[in-house]
């Protein structure tokens, strides 16, 4: 694997402080929750079932789908390990019940509207082995309907709360072909050791959907472990495949909700009082964003009426994060602040790539 440029602020702090969780060595779990995904499910199956890595078990972790999913599965996959929900109970408690499930060193989740390259497990296996000191690692996201644009690079984070997908829509031109730190990768797609889980916690299981992998990467980085971006491991990713538009109110109502817990929750004193006016202008901005682009102003009340709700358990797990900090706060500052400098070279990018179009 090439070299990966070192983080100054946490040179030499390795994962010599991760529990000890007991585990299959080298066997990864990987979870797909699937919310009425039929359709999506043998792509996704069949390409894992063509995995060059081998220890694999999968666990599909149903949320009431009504759609014949289950029936689906008891017939084509028996291989399958299935957990039932009676109801939607959201991504994060869907996510967490495979994972307690997963008898893994290592974890990966896995979107049910995806195909996956033959390599894509084995490149980041490998990557953990040479890497000690990352608890996460994420790959190349491709867009499932075009092979040629980038579906993300990784997960990104503004110091304004707003997060994004680097590299999001982009021609794939070669530039995001070095591996790299990152802030954290997209719970689409991610692989995680069982260790690190441990040791911060699993998904919040207050946020349902949206923004709950970049809370865990947030988690994760302020406790010391880093993320490594491979791009030798591919996914193809349709997105938006529950929900069909990042203007769905429920995804407007969610994200407006988790942009305001994971400000609070993950966002020590001394950075919050920094990052304000950042924190004013991109919430401003995505409130006018949603209203221009979608007309979507009730649902985004209905989340910031929800986060007020929220506040005092945001509060206590803000606490509880604080007081298990590992890192310095100069760390964290720079991991946010290069991961917001990712997302504005890859916009003008987009806007130059757009003007050549």
């Amino acid at each position: 694997m090439n070299s990966v440029k070192s983080d100054t602020a946490l040179d030499g702090l390795n994962d010599a402080f991760a529990p000890a969780v007991p585990g299959v060595p080298g066997l990864v779990s990987v979870v797909i929750p699937n919310w009425n995904g039929k359709k999506f499910l043998p792509g996704c199956l069949d390409s894992l079932f063509q995995q060059t890595y081998e220890q694999v078990e999968v666990i599909v972790v149903d949320n009431g789908s009504a759609d014949g999913s289950l029936e689906l599965l008891a017939d084509r996959y028996p291989r399958v390990k299935v957990i039932r929900f009676a109801v939607n109970t959201g991504f994060s408690v869907a996510v967490n019940a495979g994972i307690r499930q997963a008898r893994g060193e290592f974890v990966a989740l896995l979107n049910n509207d995806t195909v996956v390259d033959p390599c894509w497990l084995s490149e980041m296996v490998r990557a953990m082995a040479e890497h000690p000191e990352i608890g996460s690692a994420g790959c190349k996201m491709l867009a499932y309907d075009d092979r040629s644009l980038l579906d993300g690079a990784g997960d990104g984070y503004r110091r304004g709360g707003l997060p994004g997908r680097i590299g999001h829509r982009e021609i794939d031109r070669g530039q995001f072909d070095t591996p790299r730190y990152i802030l954290g990768a997209c719970g689409g797609a991610a692989l995680y050791r069982l260790s690190m889980l441990d040791d911060i916690g699993l998904f919040d299981e207050d946020y349902f959907a949206y923004l709950e992998d970049v809370d865990i990467a947030l988690r994760a980085q302020s406790r010391g472990y880093k993320c490594l971006y491979i791009p030798s491991s591919i996914i193809y990713h349709l997105g938006c495949g529950t929900t069909g538009s990042g203007y769905h109110p429920m995804v407007v109502r969610l994200s407006c909700q988790n942009n305001w817990n994971t400000i609070v929750k993950n966002i020590p004193g001394p950075l919050l009082i920094k990052f304000l006016p950042h924190i004013l202008y991109w919430q401003l901005y995505y409130f006018a964003v949603v209203i221009v682009r979608g007309g979507q102003i009730g649902p985004w009340l209905q989340g910031a009426w929800r986060a007020l709700a929220l506040l005092p358990q945001m509060l206590e797990k803000r606490r509880q994060i604080n007081s298990q900090r590992r890192v310095p706060l100069e760390y964290l500052e720079e991991m946010i602040m290069r991961s917001e400098q990712d997302l504005a070279e890859s916009r003008q990018r987009l806007i130059e790539q757009s003007r050549k179009i």
